[in-house]
C-alpha cells in the first residue's frame, strides 16, 4: 500500500498534513500494469479507502471508457448514446428526435438518484420509488409505468455496454395501468363528419376520408405519394413518412414497408383528387396546423361544430380499426392493414368495442312482465 504524507502551507503560518495515494494493478482487459494517483487527502482513513478504490479501478477499468458505478454516470452515458444515434441522413435507422426527447424526459423525476451506486438500484427499490411518486401526486400511474420502462432500457444498455453482467431489473413486472376504452366514432358519426366536411368543402375532408377508410397514421399519410397507389388493384404501398419536426423519413415506424387495402368506394375520389393535384404527394395541404402536427385541433373544432363527440386525428385511426372489426373484417387482416406489430394490440380495440359480448346473454332465460296492468304478487300477507 503506497500511502505517503506531505505537509503543505494552506494559509500564512498554517501548515497541514495531507496524504498521497499511489495504487497499481494489472488491468484484466489489457493485461497491462496501470498506476493511479490521488493527492490532497485529509485523513489516513480516507487515504486507505481511496487506495482500495484506485486499486480496483486499475484492475477493472475498461479500455473503451471509464468504469460507471453511479446512476448519474450511467444515465449521462445513455443519454449521450441516444443523442449520437438520432435519426438522420447518415443514420436513417436511428431514433427519431421526438423519441429521444421523450426518453430523456422520463428521468426528470429521478434526479435524486444521481449519486446512488448502481448496486443499490434493485427491483424493490425502483417499485418503492415509483410508488412514492404516485403517493405524493408528482406522477400518474401512466407516467410511472413509462419511467419504469425507460429505467429498464437504461439497464439493458448497461448490460450491452458491458458495465453490468446482468440486468437486475429483468424480472421487474410491468406496472399495471387501467385500460381505457378506445375512443372512436360510430358509423353514424363518421357519416355525418364526412358529409358535413364535403358539403362545406373543408380542406381536411380528403385527409379524414383516407384516415378513416385506410387506417393510416398521420406521418404515413403525409408521406404517401401518387406513385405508391395501385388504382387497378386498389392497394397503397407505404414506404416513407413525414414527421412534423423532422421532415421526410425514408422508413416507416417499424422500418418495414407495408401494403394497405383501399376500399372500392374510395377509388373514384382518389382519381378525382389525382386529376386536381400538382404535387407528387397525395396530401398537399398548405396548412400550418397540418405541417406542424397540430391537426387534432382542427378535427376537434369541426366535431364540436357539427355536434359529435370530439376526437383527435389519431382516434380516427382507432375508429377505422373499431368499425372494421364491427363490420366483420378478420382480426388478422386489420392487424396487417394498420401495421400493428402484435395481434394483441389490435385485439385491444376488439375487446374495447365489446363486439365479442354482443348477444352473448340472449340465452339467459328470465321472464320479463309485459303490459301496464301486470299482476303484483305480495311477498308477504298483510296482518
Amino acid at each position: 500500500m503506497a500511502i505517503t504524507t506531505y505537509r503543505k502551507e494552506v494559509a500564512p503560518g498554517i501548515i497541514k498534513t495531507f496524504y498521497l495515494v499511489i495504487a497499481e494493478g494489472i488491468n484484466k482487459y489489457t493485461g497491462k500494469r496501470i498506476q493511479k494517483k490521488r493527492r490532497s487527502i485529509t485523513s489516513e482513513v480516507k487515504a486507505e479507502r481511496v487506495y482500495r478504490e484506485l486499486w480496483s479501478e486499475c484492475r477493472e477499468e475498461r479500455p473503451d471508457g471509464p468504469l460507471l458505478k453511479k446512476w448519474g454516470e450511467l444515465k449521462e452515458s445513455y443519454q449521450s448514446y441516444l443523442q449520437e444515434n438520432i435519426r438522420g441522413q447518415i443514420n436513417p435507422e436511428g431514433y427519431s428526435p421526438q423519441v429521444v426527447v421523450s426518453k430523456k424526459s422520463r428521468f426528470v423525476h429521478l434526479k435524486h438518484w444521481d449519486d446512488l451506486h448502481l448496486d443499490l438500484i434493485t427491483a424493490h427499490f425502483v417499485t418503492s420509488e415509483l410508488d412514492q411518486l404516485e403517493a405524493k401526486g408528482i406522477a400518474s400511474r401512466e407516467l410511472t409505468a413509462c419511467i419504469q420502462k425507460e429505467v429498464k432500457c437504461l439497464f439493458g444498455y448497461a448490460v450491452a455496454k458491458g458495465v453490468l453482467k446482468s440486468n437486475p431489473l429483468i424480472d421487474l413486472k410491468k406496472r399495471k395501468v387501467a385500460k381505457k376504452k378506445k375512443q372512436a366514432l360510430t358509423h353514424e358519426e363518421v357519416d355525418l363528419l364526412l358529409c358535413k366536411a364535403r358539403a362545406d368543402e373543408h380542406p381536411y375532408f380528403f385527409i379524414w376520408l383516407l384516415t378513416l377508410t385506410m387506417g393510416l397514421r398521420r406521418s404515413e399519410l403525409a408521406g404517401l405519394k401518387w406513385i405508391d397507389i395501385d388504382f387497378e388493384n386498389r392497394l397503397a404501398s407505404l414506404r416513407r413518412q413525414v414527421q412534423p419536426k423532422e421532415g421526410l423519413v425514408e422508413t416507416l415506424k417499424d422500418k418495414e414497408e407495408r401494403t394497405v387495402a383501399i376500399p372500392a368506394y374510395v377509388i373514384p375520389i382518389l382519381k378525382e383528387y389525382r386529376l386536381q393535384s400538382k404535387s407528387e404527394f397525395v396530401i398537399d395541404l398548405d396548412c400550418n396546423r397540418w405541417k406542424g402536427g397540430h391537426q387534432a385541433q382542427v378535427l376537434r373544432e369541426f366535431c364540436r361544430k357539427i355536434g359529435i363527440k370530439e376526437v383527435t386525428h389519431h382516434q380516427l385511426r382507432a375508429t377505422h380499426i373499431t368499425l372494421a372489426l364491427v363490420d366483420g373484417v378478420p382480426l388478422g387482416i386489420v392487424k396487417e392493414n394498420v401495421g400493428h406489430s402484435k395481434l394483441s394490440t389490435t385485439d385491444e380495440y376488439f375487446r374495447s368495442s365489446g363486439i365479442q359480448m354482443k348477444g352473448q346473454t340472449d340465452a339467459l332465460r328470465i321472464k320479463v312482465p309485459t303490459g301496464l296492468a301486470a299482476e303484483v304478487t305480495p311477498l308477504r300477507k298483510a296482518k
